[in-house]
């Protein structure tokens, strides 16, 4: 730098930490205050994270639309210490909501299914592939994961259960007390406090991977065939000749597992037979049957696939997606389950009985059948938000409904439209409320009278071609 500008004088680390990260910390704190205060309404998404070195973090995230656009910022990422306690989350999300003046414009909550969720998904491993990560460290160890469950509590809805112990399904109520402390409570129809879908779906993968024994034999040929690409470079060579690789899988990751499986089955069998008959490895050649299990679980997956990469998007909106990905995937396995030639019929049964059970508040208002004892947070997906979302996006509108029954079809969109007429009612009433109207006086019979003059207008510019 002093031939850069000799007259660069380099800041000292005192003055950097005592001073300068300090006002700038001070300078974001008030911006975002500022971008609160413009808000009207926003959400909030709650999560605990922990780093290599097992210092945890209660993070909070702000999702809002201002001028038309969508904007997303991190209000907050402050170091819990001890045990996360109930206590301890209600103070810091308390004092958050203070600081910037939230408490009368959140709309939605998305949380983790409980306060201690990492050790259900820390090592999310496909039949066969315990092998695979031997001696391969990842970015997140199981010592890591095992002494995060020291400092947390124990999960109250969905938790990775020790050998030989059976997870019971749990009936009980969720318990929203520790993120409505200064928030008024939601009404019937509605909830603060939404369960994260990306965690849920994860949990239906989870308890289709228990059911895979049919598959086991297969996906271990698979993964040795990926620990060989990776140490033998005559077997990578040979296959790059094809223009074939086999990816690297992660502990933490279930897709990047799949991903392997996927790419595995996509080699001919011709061209991996030869260079496994050359290499004198005829134990991990494919038979018909493995070929065929393997296909079969692709298949089975590849919606659980396609849903996890969509619903990690930042820069826009998912929550249209549930709905829309719940349907789609239900009766795409009913579909596959239904074939005579399914060879694993386990799994299948495993991953419909899991999402009747865990999406059961949102399968009921298409009138399916679900479990009687369904997960604690599973009631949150009948919030009608999950409804009416998919209506607002061009890319599903009510096109999603069309694998429904005709009459079940129709109850469904009146349940839509019903919902779509009480938001658009609230949205007035705010919209007075701002112009400042003496909302006060206004009665019921106002508000209604002004709902039915819009109704015919939703009927023919919305659910015309119903």
């Amino acid at each position: 730098m002093n031939d850069v500008d000799s007259k660069y004088k380099p800041i000292h680390r005192r003055d950097l930490t005592r001073s300068f990260l300090p006002a700038l910390h001070k300078k974001c704190t008030s911006k975002l205050q500022e971008i609160c205060a413009e808000a009207k309404h926003v959400s909030l998404t709650l999560d605990i994270w922990c780093d290599r070195l097992m210092r945890s973090y209660f993070g909070v995230t702000l999702h809002t639309i201002i001028d038309d656009k969508y904007k997303t910022f991190l209000l907050s990422f402050e170091r819990l210490e001890g045990r996360h306690t109930s206590d301890k989350l209600a103070a810091e999300f308390d004092r958050i909501i203070q600081l910037y003046n939230l408490k009368d414009k959140i709309v939605r909550l998305i949380t983790d299914n409980a306060s201690n969720n990492l050790a259900a998904f820390d090592n999310i491993i496909l039949p066969g592939f315990d092998d695979y990560f031997d001696g391969i460290i990842d970015d997140s160890s199981e010592s890591e994961f095992e002494s995060e469950s020291k400092f947390n509590d124990k999960e109250t809805d969905d938790y990775a259960p020790a050998v030989g112990e059976e997870k019971q399904v749990q009936t009980h109520e969720a318990d929203d007390s520790i993120y409505q402390t200064t928030l008024d409570s939601a009404t019937e129809e509605e909830f603060l406090r939404l369960p994260c879908f990306c965690h849920c779906l994860q949990l239906v993968v989870i308890d289709g991977i228990k059911a895979s024994a049919a598959a086991v034999s297969s996906l271990q040929k698979v993964a040795s065939l990926a620990k060989l690409s990776h140490s033998s470079t005559v077997f990578s060579e040979r296959l790059e000749k094809f223009n074939y690789t086999i990816p690297r899988a992660n502990r933490t990751r279930w897709n990047s597992q799949f991903q392997t499986v996927k790419k595995v089955v996509d080699i001919p069998s011709s061209i991996l037979n030869s260079i496994l008959s050359d290499l004198k490895k005829n134990d991990l050649i494919l038979n018909s049957k493995d070929r065929k299990v393997l296909e079969e679980f692709v298949s089975l997956f590849e919606l659980f696939n396609e849903a996890t990469v969509l619903t990690q998007g930042e820069s826009y909106a998912t929550i249209c997606l549930v709905a829309p990905t719940v349907l789609g995937i239900l009766f795409d396995l009913e579909r596959e389950l239904g074939s005579s030639t399914l060879p694993i019929v386990s799994l299948c049964e495993a991953l419909i009985a899991s999402i009747k059970a865990r999406f059961s508040g949102l399968l009921r208002y298409f009138e399916i059948d679900v479990p009687f004892n369904t997960y604690c947070m599973s009631e949150r997906f009948s919030d009608v938000i999950f409804l009416i979302s998919p209506l607002l996006d061009a890319r599903f509108k009510l096109l999603w409904l069309d694998s429904l029954h005709t009459f079940v079809k129709l109850r469904v969109v009146e349940k839509i439209r019903d919902a779509y007429v009480r938001y658009y009612s609230k949205l007035n009433f705010s919209v007075l409320q701002n112009a400042g109207a003496n909302v006060l006086n206004t009665t019921e019979h106002n508000i209604d009278v002004m709902t039915k003059t819009r109704i015919h207008l939703l009927n023919e510019n919305v659910f015309f071609h119903i």
